[in-house]
Order: C-alpha cells, then sequence, then structure tokens
C-alpha cells in the first residue's frame, strides 16, 4: 500500500512541473527530506529545480540539482523571528530601506542564512546575512 501511494504521488509531483519533467532522482531525493509535504509546485529554473511546499502550515523553497542532490531550503519567516544581530544590523546601516520578504535558509552543508529583501527607492536587493548579523551578499 506503502508503494502505490508512493507511485501515485511521484506520478503527481510529474504532471505538476510546468513545461519539464521532473528527474526521478529529484523526486525521489525530495520525498525522503519532506514525505508530509503538500501543495507541491515544481519549476525549473537555471538547470535547478525548485520546489515550493507548504508543511505543517509554513510555505517552503527548496532547490535541487538535476542529479537530486538537495541544495537548500528556503522558510518564510516573520521580521520578529530575526535574530537580535541582524536586526541590529538593519537598524544601524539599512535603516531607510524597508523590508519586503525575509526568509530563513538551511544549506545542504547545515549551515543558516537569513535572505532579506529591502526596497530603497525604486530599487529591491537581495540580502544575505549570517546569523551574527554580518553581511555575506548585497545584490539589486
Amino acid at each position: 500500500m506503502r508503494q502505490l501511494i508512493l507511485i501515485v504521488f511521484i506520478g503527481f509531483m510529474v504532471c505538476s512541473c510546468n513545461k519539464e519533467t521532473v528527474p526521478r532522482e529529484v523526486q525521489i531525493k525530495f520525498l525522503e527530506i519532506e514525505p508530509s509535504a503538500h501543495n507541491i509546485e515544481w519549476s525549473l529554473k537555471r538547470e535547478l529545480y525548485r520546489l515550493h511546499y507548504t508543511l505543517e502550515g509554513f510555505n517552503y523553497t527548496s532547490y535541487f540539482d538535476k542529479d537530486g542532490n538537495w541544495l537548500e531550503t528556503e522558510l518564510e519567516i516573520d521580521k520578529t523571528e530575526l535574530p537580535v544581530a541582524i536586526s541590529k544590523t538593519i537598524a544601524e546601516k539599512l535603516s531607510d530601506y524597508s523590508i519586503i520578504d525575509i526568509e530563513l535558509v538551511k544549506t545542504a552543508d547545515n549551515q543558516i542564512f537569513y535572505e532579506i529583501d529591502l526596497k530603497k527607492g525604486d530599487k529591491i536587493y537581495d540580502i544575505l546575512f549570517n546569523d551574527s548579523g554580518k553581511i555575506l551578499r548585497k545584490k539589486i
């Protein structure tokens, strides 16, 4: 019975991918990592499979390469969930920016980062922080 459910689920995931077929390796790896995910939507961007899904009421995005290797998962979080050090950096160095979106990023090598989209004027900046508040990357 479990095998039948797995086959049906994999079939659903293949059908839900826009224009591209999701490789079986990617589907299997995802099912190993997040077997309880639902509302799954696949897309292909720059040879990376991006998977949007819901798990326990939270919205996630995971990325896999074409061989099924999990690269990272992003979780949308609220400003109140940011480490104090990041909030302090934003207040001191980016106070004239407004926060649009915040994501907690977990990588395959067990690192945790915070990716924050900030707006200043008509430009949106994608800024990556470590948990001690250091800016690791800033791009438009």
